[in-house]
């Protein structure tokens, strides 16, 4: 099924209208997805930083009191 060749510029404009408004919702709801999903995976990333952090602070202090223990 296609559209009507012949339509008034009215109609031309309303068609056009309800295309961009569509696209842009559906647009809207893809940034909407794509930003949680992205929000998800920084919260996990900064949580993994954390511990990764925290590790590698705990053998600091670890390898710095065995060389006290040591002198």
């Amino acid at each position: 099924m296609s559209l009507p060749r012949n339509v008034s510029p009215a109609a031309a404009r309303r068609r056009a209208l309800l295309l961009d408004g569509v696209a842009g919702v559906l647009l809207g709801c893809l940034a909407i997805v794509l930003a949680a999903g992205i929000g998800v995976v920084g919260f996990l990333a900064l949580l993994v930083a954390l511990a990764l952090v925290a590790w590698y602070l705990t053998e600091a202090g670890l390898r710095a009191r065995r060389r006290g223990r040591r002198r």
